[in-house]
């Protein structure tokens, strides 16, 4: 899937697609505009792509392996194994 094989795309598409989605939403239900504000709505979605989409995933697919030894085969458990690796929680 292109989740698997393309996860840094993949989390660049998702970030982008949120953050210009939560922004519109807050401009038609929370501000009740009755014009979006296109320029703004590309500002967020920028901002989601870079920081969000790329400097995240960076941070915490990246440092986090440096960081944090055991996050890989902490993460490769099941809820019920990490709830029980007392260790890997502290980690």
């Amino acid at each position: 899937s292109f989740p698997k094989t393309n996860p840094f795309n993949f989390n660049l598409l998702v970030a982008t697609g949120k953050t210009s989605a939560a922004d519109l939403l807050t401009q038609i239900v929370v501000e009740k505009r009755e014009e979006i504000d296109w320029k703004r709505n590309a500002s967020f979605a920028v901002f989601g792509c870079l920081y969000l989409g790329g400097f995240q995933y960076w941070l915490q697919v990246n440092m986090f392996r440096k960081w944090f030894s055991g996050m890989e085969r902490f993460t490769q458990l099941s809820l019920t194994q990490k709830l029980r690796d007392v260790q890997g929680l502290q980690t």
